[in-house]
């Protein structure tokens, strides 16, 4: 339920809409981590060319994967609950990041086996801690509608990974196609640190009006989210 605002407070004030730009890095790194982890079995053809790997070898590659997504999801959300799901966020991403790019510096199965024990476990930390900071960031009554958009972009991240890898593969090679999709998410996690804030009294663009929209006593504190 929405407060009243602050006595004192102009009624005519409108509320900002900083919150908007919250949504926005949602969507982007849901698209984006969508594409990461479809990329490989896009590439998978080459890969295995490449590397010398039978059906049932990248089987067991993709399996990392998922095996590893699933061990670090719940502990990733748990951090994100500690320390805030800013540094969690950002950390998973660049971890990721790194970690997709060393995909196309893999040469043998094991290599591509532990890249992408690490690239899962990076990976787990994003949709729990983006649920995080739609929970800090965003009313009740608009929580449902972000989570619908930000998983229906994130199928959309999925559905145009194959032209776009297509497209990648025959024009850098399957090795620099990751390198680029690597670089990406260090472009977000750049705008990422520079523009969002913690909590919502944090950010100079939510006055008043917006501010008395949540129960600032469930905010948390600056100290503790990072």
């Amino acid at each position: 339920m929405v407060t009243p605002l602050m006595p004192g407070l102009d009624p005519r004030q409108k509320p900002t809409h900083a919150r908007h730009v919250v949504i926005l890095f949602a969507l982007l790194l849901a698209v984006l981590a969508y594409v990461d982890r479809v990329s490989l079995s896009m590439a998978a053809p080459f890969v295995r060319r490449d590397l010398n790997l039978d059906a049932v070898q990248m089987g067991y590659v993709f399996a990392t994967f998922a095996f590893a997504y699933a061990l670090f999801a719940s502990p990733s959300g748990w951090l994100g609950d500690r320390f805030g799901p800013k540094r969690i966020l950002v950390f998973a991403v660049l971890w990721w990041s790194v970690c997709l790019a060393a995909t196309g510096l893999t040469w043998n199965l094991a290599s591509m086996v532990a890249v992408q024990l690490l690239f899962g476990a990076g990976e787990a930390g994003c949709f729990p801690n983006l649920t995080k900071t739609m929970t800090i960031w965003l009313p009740k009554s608009e929580r449902s509608r972000a989570q619908g958009l930000m998983w229906t972009f994130a199928r959309l991240g999925g559905a145009f990974t194959p032209p776009i890898m297509f497209v990648l593969i025959s024009w850098l090679g399957w090795r620099w196609a990751f390198g680029f999709f690597a670089c990406l998410g260090l472009v977000w996690a750049f705008f990422f640190v520079t523009f969002y804030k913690s909590t919502p009294r944090e950010h100079k663009g939510v006055n008043a009006a917006r501010r008395s929209a949540f129960p600032s006593a469930r905010w948390p504190s600056p100290g503790r989210c990072g």
